[in-house]
This record gives C-alpha cells, sequence and structure tokens, in this order.
C-alpha cells in the first residue's frame, strides 16, 4: 500500500495488490462498459464503468465499488458433449463497496492498449460500438480529496492488478472505508495482511505500504506507519503522517554463500560491461571454491586467493584460486573496458604467483604484493610480484578508460618500488604508500612512493573519466603528504585520511589530509570513488566530533563511539560536503562505488541498532550477534535514499560494493551467521562453518527517464516522443493526453493528436517502475477548412497561408490560388496550411451540373496526341488552344509547352511520361500517357 501524506504539493497513496491469484504472464486491462455489460434479465448495468478479466475471477469496477465474481462449473468429468451438456455453471460474486463515497467522481482513462472489443447487438445500433482498453482508470474525488486509481502494475515480466488511494494534503484518510458482502469470514494477519474468503475463491491481500511522495524533491518518498483496521464487515486504513526524507526500497534478488567448511572471505567485486558479476578474496582449508578445470582448481598452500565468476542470476560460470605454497591473499579487483579481469593482493609465496617475463618474475622477500591479469574465461594471461626486500602490504588496483592498470600499497621496503614518479625514496617511517601505473601488457609505466617520517598505508585507488587517478589511505605522518592550500593541509591528530590526485603521467596535482582531533581511518578497502563528472569520494570511518561533516548534512554530528564518514571532492579538491553514518555503536565505512547516474553506493559493517536502515528497507532490524553489513545509496548531492541492514545473528561485516550496467548493486564480505543470508535458490543456500564469503545482489530503484518530444503539435497530427533507454528495462508506460492515439511499451511512441493539448508522461519499468516524466503539448488552434462555391468557382470560409485543390482525392497541378473554377463534375477537396504551420484538408464538396465544353472527359477525348508511342516527334491535335506540362512517370516536371502543337522528345530516354493539358485560363483538363521508344 502506498499513502502519501504531507503538506504543500505532496501526495498521498495507498497501493495493494488484488488477489495473488491474478498474477500472470498475460496482459490485464480495464474494458470500458459501452453497454455490453448486463445483469442476468438483460438490463444495462450503468454502475459498472470497466472490466477486468482473469482466468479465474472477473473484475467489475464503478465508481464506488468493486465486484468480484468467480465461476465454477460442475458435473459429470469429461469434455464429450454428453458430459458438457451435463455441467452446471455456478457464479458467485463479492462486493467490495467505498462507503459513503462520490457517485459522480470523474473518471480518467489512462495508458491506453491495442486490444479493444467491438460489440454488434441491436441496443448498440448498426455500426456497433467499440469498448477500448487501458492499463490505468482514476476516479478522482471519490471521497473529498482523495483519489482512487486502478492500475495494471508488471514486476519481472509478471503483472498484477493494483489500486491506490491517493490523499492529497489536508484530506481525511479515516473517509476511505470498504465493506465487504459476500465474504464467508474476514480476517487480518499477524503479518497485517487481510484476508476475505468466500465459497468460490480466497481474496488476500498484503499489509499496507504507506509512503509519502516529497513535495519540492521530485521523486523522494518517505515511508510512514499503517496498518489495516476491520471492524464487522469494513475494512479501513490506520496511518501516521510522516516528514521524513526519501525512501526508495531496494529489493533483493538473489544472495549465496560462498565456500566451504574453512576460512573464507570475500574482499572486493567488479563487474563486467555484460552484467557478470566477479568477487575475489580469500580461503583456507575450503573445498567449494574453484571449478574443476579452472586455471588452479585446487588449494596450493595455507590461505590462497580466489576470483569467481557469476552471471546476473546468481549462477557461478567458474572459479578459481590463485596462490602458492604460502600465504595469498587477494585486495584488488577491476574488469576493465575490454573485460580483462585483474586482481592484485598480498603474497608470501616464492612460487606459484609470477609468469615468465613479468615485470617482476621473482619474489622479492618478506611479503610482496603482486598483479595479476585473467580473461573472460578465467585464463590466466599474465602476473607479476611488485616488492622489495622489505615487506608490502595491501595490494588494491583500478583501471582508467586509456587502458592503464594502476597498482597500489604500502612498504617498509626502499627498492623495486618507484620509477618516474612523484617521489622516488621511501621517507623512512614505518611504512610509505606507493602507486604503480602498468599498461594492459602488464608492462610498468612509472611508480611512486607517497609517505612522510611516520606510517603511511594507501587502501584506496580510483580513477575518473578524465586520465587521473586518486590514491586515498591513512596517515600519522605530519610531512608530505597534503599540498599548500588543499582543502585541510595540516594533519587534525593522531591518524587521519589522506587523498591524492595525481595525473596520468604520475604529476601530483593535489593533496589533502582529512580529519580531526581524534582517529580517522580509511575504513577497509576502495575506499575512494569517481563519478562521471570527475568529482571524487573518500569514505572511512572516525573518532572526530569536528573536522569531518558539513553543517546541514545528512548527519552533521557524530552518533558515537566510530562512526563511517562520507565526503565529496570536486576535481579541484574543494570539498563539497561531508556527512557522519552511523548510530550509537560503531561502523566501519567499507567500500563505496558510484554509478553512472552519480549516485554512490556504500557499504560496510555496524552494531548499531538505529541509524542505519530507512523505512520500507530490505532489512529494517539490526540483526543481531557480533555486527551486520550495511548498504545504502547516497546521491549526488549527499541526500542519502536507501540504508538497510544484511545479516543473521552472527557475524556479517561488508567489504565490497559494486553495480552493474543496469544500476544493480552488488556487495559482499564474510559472515558467520546461518541465517538471514542466502535466498532460496541460490547457488549456495547453507552456511559451511567458520567464516563464508556472502555475495547478495540489490534491485534498486530506477531514475526518472529523459522526455524528448515537440511541445507544439498540430491537432490531429502524427508526434514522435523518445524516453531515455535503461539497459535492462523490461518495458515503458507511456500515457497520453484523453483522445489521443497511439500505445508502445518502447523507449518510442508515436501518436496520433487530437484537437486539444494535455501531457504526455512516460514511466521506465526494470525491477521496480520509476516516477514518471511528463511533457505538456500544445495544440496550435487551426480553423477547419470548409469549401463553399459560385457558379462552379470553390473558395473556402477563411483565409490560409497555402492552398492545393484535389480532384476525386487527386493533386490538381497549379490549383494553389484561394479559389478554384470546377471543370469537371466530382469531389472537390482544398489542403490548407495555417499560419501556425498546421495543415488541414476539408471535407468533400461534390459538384454536379458542368456539361458541353466544360465537361472534362469530353475536353480530354478531344485532344488527340500521336504517334504514341514515338521516336523523336510527338504531335498535339485539339479543339482549343492548351499548354501542356510533361512529367516523368515518378511525378518530376521536365518540360513546360505555354503552346503545344509538336513537341520534341528526342533528348528523352525511354520509358512512359505523363502529359498534363491546361487551357487557355491555367485550368487543369486532364492527363494522358505516351511511350518513348529508344532509337
Amino acid at each position: 500500500m502506498l499513502l502519501l501524506l504531507g503538506c504543500c504539493l505532496a501526495l498521498n497513496s495507498y497501493s495493494r495488490s488484488v488477489p495473488t491469484e491474478w498474477k500472470r504472464k498475460n496482459q490485464y486491462a480495464f474494458v470500458e462498459n459501452c453497454g455490453q455489460i448486463r445483469d442476468q434479465d438483460g438490463r444495462a448495468r450503468a454502475d459498472i464503468a470497466f472490466r477486468l478479466q482473469s482466468p479465474e475471477v472477473t473484475l467489475l469496477s464503478g465508481k464506488t465499488a468493486l465486484h468480484y465474481q468467480w465461476q465454477r462449473a460442475e458435473g459429470p468429468a469429461g469434455k464429450d458433449l454428453a458430459a458438457l451438456k451435463q455441467k452446471q455453471v455456478h457464479t458467485y460474486r463479492m462486493d467490495v463497496h467505498l462507503l459513503d463515497a462520490n457517485p459522480d467522481a470523474r473518471v480518467i482513462r489512462e495508458e491506453p492498449q491495442d486490444y479493444y472489443e467491438q460489440y454488434y447487438q441491436q441496443y448498440n445500433g448498426l455500426k456497433g460500438a467499440v469498448a477500448h482498453a487501458f492499463s490505468k482508470v482514476t476516479y478522482q474525488d471519490v471521497y473529498p480529496g482523495i483519489d482512487w486509481v486502478l492500475y495494471v502494475s508488471s514486476k519481472a515480466g509478471v503483472e498484477s492488478v493494483k489500486y491506490d488511494f491517493v490523499v492529497h494534503p489536508g484530506a481525511d484518510v479515516s473517509k476511505i472505508r470498504l465493506q465487504y458482502k459476500g465474504a464467508t469470514s474476514l480476517s487480518i494477519g499477524e503479518d497485517g495482511s487481510f484476508t476475505a474468503v468466500t465459497p468460490a475463491g480466497t481474496l488476500k491481500e498484503d499489509a499496507p505500504y504507506t509512503y509519502t511522495l516529497n513535495a519540492g524533491k521530485a521523486g523522494t518518498r518517505t515511508r510512514v506507519d499503517s496498518r489495516f483496521v476491520l471492524q464487522d464487515n469494513i475494512l479501513s486504513f490506520k496511518t501516521v503522517p510522516s516528514k521524513e526524507t526519501l525512501v526508495i526500497d531496494p529489493s533483493l534478488e538473489w544472495a549465496t554463500y560462498y565456500g566451504g567448511t574453512g576460512f573464507d572471505l570475500g574482499t572486493v567485486l567488479n563487474c563486467d560491461n555484460s552484467g557478470n558479476v566477479f568477487v575475489t578474496g580469500a580461503s583456507w582449508m575450503s573445498a567449494n571454491i574453484a571449478t574443476t578445470g579452472s586455471y588452479q582448481s585446487t588449494n596450493a598452500g595455507d590461505f590462497d586467493a580466489f576470483l569467481a565468476k557469476f552471471d546476473k542470476d546468481g549462477n557461478r560460470l567458474w572459479a578459481t584460486y590463485f596462490g602458492g605454497s604460502d600465504i595469498d591473499y587477494s585486495y584488488g579487483l577491476v574488469c576493465d573496458l575490454e573485460d580483462h579481469v585483474y586482481i592484485a593482493g598480498v603474497t608470501y609465496s616464492a612460487t606459484g604467483i609470477a609468469t615468465a617475463g613479468s615485470h617482476q618474475a621473482v619474489y622479492g622477500g618478506n611479503g610482496d604484493n603482486y598483479l595479476a591479469r585473467f580473461d573472460s574465461t578465467g585464463a590466466l594471461v599474465w602476473a607479476t610480484y611488485y616488492g622489495s626486500s622489505g615487506t608490502e602490504s595491501g595490494g588494491i588496483c583500478t583501471a582508467d578508460n586509456l587502458g592503464h592498470i594502476y597498482l597500489g600499497g604500502y612498504t617498509d621496503g626502499t627498492n623495486n618500488i618507484a620509477s618516474n614518479g612523484h617521489q622516488s625514496a621511501n621517507s623512512g617511517g614505518w611504512n610509505d604508500a606507493y602507486l604503480a601505473q602498468f599498461n594492459a601488457a602488464g608492462v610498468r609505466q612509472w611508480g611512486t612512493f607517497y609517505g612522510g617520517s611516520m606510517h603511511d598505508q594507501a587502501d584506496g585507488v580510483a580513477c575518473d573519466n578524465f586520465g587521473n587517478v586518486y590514491l586515498a589511505g591513512q596517515t600519522t605522518s605530519a610531512n608530505n603528504i597534503a599540498t599548500p592550500g588543499s582543502h585541510q593541509p595540516v594533519i587534525g591528530g593522531g591518524y587521519d585520511n589522506f587523498l591524492v590526485k595525481f595525473n596520468v603521467s604520475g604529476v601530483r596535482q593535489w593533496a589533502t589530509y582529512y580529519g580531526g582531533a581524534g582517529n580517522d581511518y580509511d575504513g577497509t578497502l576502495r575506499t575512494v570513488a569517481c563519478d562521471k563528472l570527475g568529482n571524487v569520494f573518500l569514505a572511512g570511518q572516525t573518532q572526530s566530533s569536528t573536522g569531518i561533516a558539513t553543517a546541514g548534512s545528512h548527519q552533521p554530528v557524530i552518533g558515537g563511539g566510530e562512526d563511517a564518514f562520507l565526503v565529496k571532492f570536486n576535481g579541484l579538491g574543494v570539498r563539497l560536503w561531508g556527512t557522519y553514518f552511523g548510530g550509537a555503536g560503531d561502523e566501519n565505512g567499507g567500500a563505496i562505488s558510484c554509478d553512472f547516474s552519480n549516485n554512490i553506493f556504500w557499504c560496510g559493517f555496524t552494531n548499531s541498532t538505529s541509524g542505519i536502515a530507512t523505512a520500507g528497507a530490505h532489512q529494517t532490524v539490526y540483526g543481531g550477534g557480533t555486527k551486520d553489513a550495511f548498504l545504502t545509496r547516497f546521491n549526488s548531492e549527499g541526500v542519502q535514499q536507501f540504508g538497510t541492514y544484511y545479516g543473521g545473528n552472527s557475524l556479517d561485516e561488508g567489504y565490497a560494493v559494486g553495480f552493474d550496467y543496469v544500476g544493480n548493486a552488488y556487495i559482499s564480505g564474510g559472515t558467520t551467521s546461518a541465517n538471514g543470508i542466502a535466498t532460496p535458490n541460490a547457488f549456495s543456500t547453507t552456511y559451511a562453518g567458520m567464516i563464508a564469503v556472502f555475495l547478495a545482489k540489490f534491485c534498486t530503484s530506477v531514475a526518472s527517464p529523459t522526455l524528448d518530444g515537440p511541445d507544439t503539435a498540430c491537432a490531429h497530427s502524427y508526434q514522435v516522443f523518445t524516453a531515455s533507454q535503461l539497459s535492462g528495462a523490461t518495458g515503458y508506460i507511456w500515457t497520453l493526453p484523453a483522445g489521443w492515439a497511439g500505445s508502445s511499451d518502447s523507449s518510442k511512441i508515436v501518436v496520433q493528436t487530437n484537437g486539444t493539448g494535455g501531457t504526455v508522461s512516460v514511466r521506465i519499468i526494470r525491477c521496480d517502475t520509476s516516477d514518471a516524466q511528463t511533457l505538456n503539448v500544445y495544440i496550435i488552434p487551426q480553423t477547419p477548412a470548409v469549401i463553399t462555391a459560385s457558379n462552379f468557382v470553390l473558395s473556402t470560409t477563411s483565409t490560409y497561408n497555402s492552398y492545393q485543390w484535389l480532384w476525386n482525392n487527386t493533386l490538381i497541378p497549379g490549383a494553389n490560388n484561394p479559389t478554384y473554377t470546377a471543370t469537371q463534375n466530382g469531389n472537390y477537396t482544398v489542403v490548407v496550411t495555417s499560419p501556425g504551420g498546421c495543415t488541414d484538408t476539408s471535407d468533400i464538396y461534390a459538384v454536379s451540373g458542368i456539361t458541353g465544353i466544360r465537361d472534362a472527359t469530353a475536353r480530354l477525348d478531344a485532344i488527340h496526341v500521336y504517334p504514341n508511342p514515338a521516336v523523336d516527334r510527338l504531335y498535339i491535335k485539339a479543339a482549343e488552344a492548351v499548354a501542356v506540362r510533361l512529367f516523368s512517370i515518378e511525378g518530376r516536371q521536365l518540360m513546360d509547352i505555354p503552346v503545344a502543337e509538336t513537341i520534341d522528345i528526342s533528348s528523352l530516354t525511354g520509358g512512359v511520361y505523363m502529359l498534363r493539358f491546361f487551357d487557355s485560363k491555367g485550368n487543369y483538363i486532364g492527363t494522358k500517357r505516351f511511350t518513348k521508344l529508344s532509337e
């Protein structure tokens, strides 16, 4: 159910599914009553406006009632004639009356369908009647300030029928009272659903789902509490008004465990251009990781990295281990524009990592980073160590749109790291961060240290669309980090985050600290992301109560303990906004990713029981146990669009987030929960033991499309409107002004206007239906063309910019004046163009009584053309002086001869031509054809 309550321009509405038995893959339609609906005595049912038919039940709707009608055949089994004759059809009806509703509510028909029904019955007259079909019907002001909307809803290719009560500001929702007649029992279940039982069928409706549409924030919704109230046989609604901000519900499509009885952790995920999702991490003593025939199908040692590929439906396509005889982790994963897959991480294995001829084929010692490239089938293309004689940690990677791959991490070593980069030497502290650029073949282009005299650690790397690369991490160094004039040039205290921007050549552009007086960390992995406009986002966790959030942000004050934070900078390093995110417990900022619409998906983990989930989300309540993962989305302005917990009754941590090409969100991490994780029929539905990987896909709400088309049009003209295409869209819902013709379920619609304008709107269907995008169309006024006559001189009653006269639906050449003298009997029309550029064709004006020489047929017969066929000369013999225009058979004029007696046709190619004859006054006489022979 939808309830939209609020002030100003907010709308309010209830929505619920009419019975689940109606959900099917066939198309539903509200067919209008044009007199065909009658009672058992043949009397017209004027109180019924529409009929909707399903195989099991018929729904009849009027302005103040719904009627459910079941039919059941009883009798002997069999389909032979004898058995059929003995069957009896029993009908049962249940009525739902809207008590005290307005019987004169205005009916608005919307979303016309191609389907219609034609009726030829004696009460319809000789021409019969056409009953049109619609996907949406609105009874306006069925109660004061309340509209009743019935509509066909489509989700995942399955259609169902729903209805809303749209409550406008100031209206009283308690006025809505539904009286059920004909049910044997009525009840409200523990889950809040409503059930009506009849001898022939059962109607079950889900608990009310209620939200507000917020004025001034197009497309935003806020859920409020609501429930059914049943007293005797009258159903009503109890609601609590709300003025909270946007609520958009993501729906969980599928989720799976991944791993065996050992220790398995998913650290990073990414999607390719086809909607497949890759997840990487580490596995210890587990089966069920690698697929048969993969690059490395068995665990080679202690912990091994793994890489798994799933399709959009959650089916595993392939998976492989990656590692040697010692410990190997994976912390980085990226798909490039060519769908190559790169992983990065940490290894302590001296063998089993690098390929021959790679950048660094030999283990440096004490722990190295690595970078490996796989193709889309899971075959290893190349792999390299990246490390010094010291210790390297981290191992993160990303790709730009120029074919470069970036590897980041941190090191206490001094060799094998920097080359032609910003900082050629380790600064001598505990660790320095580093960044290296490779091409797609694995050849290093440059590398640089980045750090000061203390500890510097890189945990996030991201590229923008303009060839720049950002490195993010945490630091305790007070030197060599921030650039002068940056957002925060001085360390705040303890640990601070840092963010640095390099161009494609490795030249530093700017850098800043980010933190307050407390410790500020950068979460886990993928803590930096770029949108399509060149802005950059940084996420992490903080203990600081200052220096983090901006005034007026989503959460300007720390919630308690450690909170997650999210901050947005533009490409010049100017902070645009920042916010805390968290409740009274602790939050880890985890990972972020920007989608194609510049929204920010953000995941992490929390033990707070509030401040995380939004109303109506997948999981609004903390699952219990040690921690829950969370998933949230913010728009580019820093407004939270949804938030959900994700977890069971044990430990659940979210480490990775990403999105596919249609905007679906994926999260991955580690879990010890045996409940609240996997969906039925997923790849793996059972928790096996210790720590398992989880991978979950959420279908997120759809943004409104753009709408292109004319905002002015001529009456009765054909116009084209086009909506923006959305990958993965299953359909488009178009709504046209009353009386316009046209239908489409694609992103394009061709319509025919009528004499009045109105609003064209379109919504996109994917996993959800978007809000409508609208375009108001003005119809240019047009005075209809009307022919009058005086002594066979035809004219129009109004003045126009241009004229074209026709005889018997044939264009009369040269007849472009406001008047035309009829020369022969027949049907005349005129096509006119108004000052506004619109054309109109008059009704037929029949001319008769033209005789003698004025008879066009006789005049044309008196004109002789010879020889026919002809070679080079054509002769004209006529009873009067005639002019001739010679045309090709395609209608292109070739000659204009004022006095035609002899025509030289020697220059013409062989073929058929037309001669159009005119008298001395320029009146058209007729057309004859001749054939030109080739010499």
